[in-house]
């Protein structure tokens, strides 16, 4: 059980580095938003994409360490197989250091999560911007709705006409 317990600290050692590296990765995006540098953003959305090809690497690894001979069988996540372990007195002082660690972890991918969705957000109403002026300075001109709910359109606009 110990080599099993330790292949699983190593994992979620990488799965830190990885949720640390993509949450870098996404404020670094977020600011360079903010500040309008939009020609790095390229940048870093190819290290998104990195980040995240390492993240879906760590599914698979995941899907390993619950296979392995050594983890509690009919487990279908690591919390659950490290629940079973910190029932066995030989093993619960580690399982449950590494139970707190995946939950620390998973509330840290959350808040990566939650960043990065404000962040698609933001720059998805950024990259509209200049339709938004135009149709709030030029009258007549046709209205979407912002996420496309239906046909439903309307006229925005005129809004020089009623400056005065």
């Amino acid at each position: 059980m110990q080599p099993w317990l330790d292949d699983l600290s190593e994992y979620l050692d990488h799965l830190e580095a990885t949720s640390e590296e993509l949450d870098a990765t996404v404020q670094t995006a977020r600011s360079l938003t903010r500040d309008g540098a939009f020609a790095a953003l390229p940048e870093a959305t190819a290290a998104l994409q990195i980040g995240l090809g390492e993240l879906e690497a760590a599914i698979e690894r995941r899907r390993e360490l619950l296979d392995h001979s050594a983890a509690p069988p009919e487990c279908y996540s690591l919390r659950q197989a490290l629940r079973q372990v910190a029932q066995r007195a030989d093993h619960q002082a580690a399982a449950t250091h590494l139970l707190e660690r995946c939950e620390a972890i998973g509330q840290q991918m959350d808040q990566v999560r939650e960043a990065a969705l404000s962040l698609f957000v933001c720059q998805y109403h950024l990259a509209d911007t200049t339709s938004h002026f135009l149709r709030l300075m030029l009258p007549g001109t046709e209205r979407t709705e912002t996420y496309g709910r239906g046909p439903t359109r309307s006229h925005g606009g005129g809004l020089l006409d009623k400056a005065g």
